[in-house]
């Protein structure tokens, strides 16, 4: 009787234990100590960032309370949350990326452009004989809470948007598949730790390109204009051969600040149409001017009108073109939309550069030169757009019972008022990014820049 081999049932009974039992890896050290360390990753964290909206209650309760230095609303007070909002959604983001938070923060983008359309309801609310006439005027009410309504809503959808617009255009590139030139092909599928092997092999080999180089350069094999030839495809062949993620171009960057930059001036066409139609379901005659006057809140230099009547404050403080002008030449609530989308690029750049920095293990930083390029570039993309539309004028047209009177053309802007707009705006975001980047660059230890 021939016994059954004892040394297949070993065998057998091994390869199931080796299948069930988890085998933890261990990190084992390059012996190359010039090869970076891909597999580190940056430790991510998943809660709510608090931080971030408390900076968004800051910036909102400092530019609500700027809208009483003067004693009539500003045109810009309806819609300036609407209009900031996408730099809200902006901010957090890149917040949350310079602090290794995970995640979007679309909760806190909606949080934070609730907070922005509170505070300017405040400050409506908190003008003189507003309050007084909500009580009084039936007919104005369901007119005022349906636009402040309106704000509200329009504020948390677009914050959200502007959050993910930020965290697309500036997510981490994936890294580069390893070279596949020099690894022959297999019959039949390989394991994960041949793949690697393999792998690891031909990227010592191209570390070790350089020195080799070297040794022909000493035995006359090969000139040194032929070694500088070569550097540069080197380069990239070590690359993707250690798996570096690509590096971000110019034209990336610049695609990434002309949709961030024309992003308000496309939500004041939705907010436009939206208000609209709310002013049609309320039964409400429209405007003397259209309603994209409120692109103007973008632009903080026009024409003053000043009419000084507080009976006419609860009509300012929510029909958003019924009248003609800015109390006063220069709007501070204008620049809030400068200054929440000048912060969060800043943030994205500080976040996107550094996680450049840890996945190449290559010193990638951000210049002065590059940081106020790309504020400038963003300021203006936002204000020259509207800078635009509004010096051509608005064309009035007064509606009552049926007949219908063409008013004289509204000029906004001069050619003074226009050029300043153009200086004020990249002015005001290269000083709020240069001002957040020294501060972040005196708190941590950031490699100096040129």
């Amino acid at each position: 009787m021939q016994q059954p081999d004892h040394s297949d049932r070993v065998t057998s009974t091994t390869g199931e234990v080796e299948d069930t039992t988890p085998v933890e890896q261990i990190p084992t050290p390059s012996t190359n100590p010039g090869a970076p360390a891909v597999q580190q990753a940056t430790r991510v964290t998943v809660r709510f960032d608090w931080f971030a909206v408390g900076v968004i209650v800051i910036i909102a309760a400092i530019f609500a309370a700027a809208t009483h230095l003067y004693q009539q609303p500003a045109s810009s007070l309806v819609p300036a949350a609407v209009l900031s909002a996408t730099g809200c959604g902006l901010l957090i983001t890149g917040l949350r990326k310079l602090r290794t938070f995970k995640g979007v923060g679309l909760l806190e983008a909606a949080l934070g452009g609730l907070l922005l359309a509170l505070f300017q309801f405040i400050a409506a609310l908190s003008f003189p004989g507003v309050t007084q006439a909500l009580g009084v005027d039936q007919v104005s009410r369901p007119g005022f809470f349906t636009t402040w309504g309106l704000v509200a809503a329009l504020a948390m959808l677009f914050s959200v948007i502007g959050a993910t617009l930020g965290h697309l255009a500036f997510a981490p590139l994936r890294p580069l598949p390893a070279r596949a030139g020099n690894i022959p092909a297999q019959p039949g599928a390989a394991s994960a730790s041949d793949e690697d092997e393999m792998v690891n092999e031909q990227a010592e080999d191209v570390l070790a390109q350089p020195n080799m180089e070297s040794e022909s350069v000493e035995r006359g094999e090969l000139t040194p204009a032929d070694v500088e030839e070569q550097e540069e495809l080197t380069s990239a062949d070590r690359e993707k051969a250690v798996g570096y993620p690509p590096a971000r171009t110019s034209l990336s960057y610049l695609i990434s600040i002309l949709l961030l930059g024309l992003a308000p001036f496309i939500v004041g066409y939705v907010f436009a149409a939206a208000f609209d139609v709310a002013l049609g379901l309320n039964r409400y005659d429209p405007g003397p001017f259209p309603t994209l006057r409120l692109l103007s809140t973008l632009l903080p230099w026009q024409v003053p009108f000043s009419i000084n009547l507080q009976s006419l404050n609860l009509s300012l403080v929510w029909r958003i073109p019924l009248f003609f002008g800015n109390p006063s030449i220069f709007d501070v609530q204008a620049i809030e939309p400068f200054v929440l989308n000048a912060a969060g690029l800043v943030c994205a750049l500080m976040a996107t550069f550094g996680a450049e920095t840890r996945a190449a293990q290559v010193p990638s930083r951000l210049s002065w030169r590059t940081l106020l390029l790309l504020e400038a570039l963003l300021g203006l993309a936002l204000v020259l757009p509207a800078d635009l539309w509004i010096a051509f004028g608005l064309h009035g047209l007064l509606q009552i019972t049926g007949i219908a009177v063409l008013l004289r053309t509204l000029q906004l802007l001069n050619p003074l008022t226009f050029t300043l707009n153009l200086i004020t705006a990249p002015l005001v975001c290269m000083i709020v990014g240069a001002a957040i980047f020294r501060m972040r660059r005196n708190n941590t230890n950031y490699p100096p820049m040129i």
